[in-house]
């Protein structure tokens, strides 16, 4: 940037959500600001909430914009539209997608030095409804000076942004290495499943995790435990599936697991369960907290980050989406294979070290953005 010396580098980022809002965009933001120091960085994120007001938090300014309705995963805010075109900034950045966010900056016409957007994946199940907005979508990408994504995946498998490769760079989630597990809880753990291996997945109890498959693929499965934590719409949905085909013993909902507990989980499980069916899953940094721990992965064939992440027969198995056949014959392969088990995981373990490690992504942003 062409700031002077010791002076602030101000950055907006312009999303749908954010903090407290829980999501995988809304991590990502929250990784970024938390990246940048205070001291040389000014933050802000402008965003759509009905629930918060705006505020000042960790050094980023919250500017939260009330919205009139939803409309294929678009907020509509006039107000956004408002406050975007008082904006004025040294890099503004986009992520993506959110179309209603690319309508307003051609009509809001904010200021800036650098426009930056982080694609997190392409528009999934709405891109028919969005077709007669993919020339203003491609105008506002084609105007970008940088594009972030989060792992290379994404920029090979996206007709949107695969002809800007030159302008991509790849920054992917962190995550902190320290081990926060729990002796006493993880032994309280290991009791309670005594002479079973430990199968274990974290999400929502929603469709697109695939979790179903997963309940499939364990009536093929002996001498395991399933365990899913989380909660979601389909809870009672699963709780009768697992009751009604007698997987009582075998599939357990644990309901939310307290943050203080997951790595008690984690470094229990012999083997870590990524079922997702659907490209909107575009990381999966459960993944990561599970191979910090040595744990390989077993995953699905998305091509998107979730198989930058953990890779098929180096840090895990990779199976298709909606398969349980392979699913339960990839559960089986690593169950009765210990060494193969124990190598996947060994790999799994330094992948994360070299390569998501929470204190070298950190430097990557702050270069992404110092450039």
């Amino acid at each position: 940037m062409d700031n002077e010396v010791g002076q602030k580098i101000k950055i907006v980022h312009i999303t749908r959500y954010a903090y407290p809002h829980i999501g995988g965009i809304e991590a990502v933001i929250s990784q970024i600001n938390d990246s940048l120091p205070n001291k040389n960085f000014e933050k802000e994120v402008l965003c759509c909430s009905n629930t918060e007001k705006s505020s000042y938090e960790n050094g980023v300014k919250y500017n939260r914009c009330r919205f009139l309705f939803e409309f294929a995963a678009n907020t509509i805010s006039p107000e956004f539209i408002w406050k975007l075109s008082r904006v004025n900034t040294d890099i503004l950045h986009y992520h993506m997608p959110f179309i209603f966010a690319v309508i307003a900056h051609f009509i809001a016409r904010p200021k800036y030095k650098k426009l930056y957007i982080t694609y997190h994946s392409d528009i999934i199940g709405y891109d028919k409804i969005m077709k007669p907005f993919w020339f203003i979508y491609k105008k506002f990408i084609n105007r970008v000076d940088k594009i972030h994504v989060l792992s290379p995946n994404i920029i090979e498998s996206s007709n949107i942004i695969n002809p800007y490769k030159e302008k991509c760079v790849v920054i992917p989630q962190g995550i902190n290495l320290e081990d926060k597990s729990n002796e006493e809880k993880v032994n309280q753990i290991k009791e309670k499943y005594k002479g079973k291996k430990i199968l274990f997945s974290l999400g929502r109890l929603v469709k697109y995790k695939g979790f179903m498959y997963g309940f499939e693929a364990m009536k093929k499965v002996n001498n395991a435990v399933y365990l899913i934590g989380g909660n979601g719409p389909l809870k009672e949905i699963f709780e009768n599936y697992i009751k009604e085909n007698n997987l009582e013993n075998k599939v357990i909902l644990l309901s939310r697991v307290e943050d203080k507990d997951l790595d008690n989980y984690y470094k229990d499980c012999d083997i870590y369960l990524f079922p997702s069916i659907m490209q909107s899953e575009a990381f999966g940094i459960v993944q990561l907290e599970a191979m910090k721990f040595g744990k390989p992965v077993i995953n699905t064939n998305l091509g998107t980050g979730v198989n930058y992440v953990s890779i098929h027969n180096e840090t895990g198995l990779t199976v298709e989406p909606k398969n349980s056949e392979e699913l339960a014959n990839a559960i089986n392969k690593l169950l009765n294979d210990d060494n193969l088990r124990e190598t996947l995981g060994q790999n799994a373990q330094k992948r994360v070290k070299e390569i998501f490690d929470i204190n070298k992504v950190k430097e990557k942003y702050i270069n992404f953005y110092r450039k």
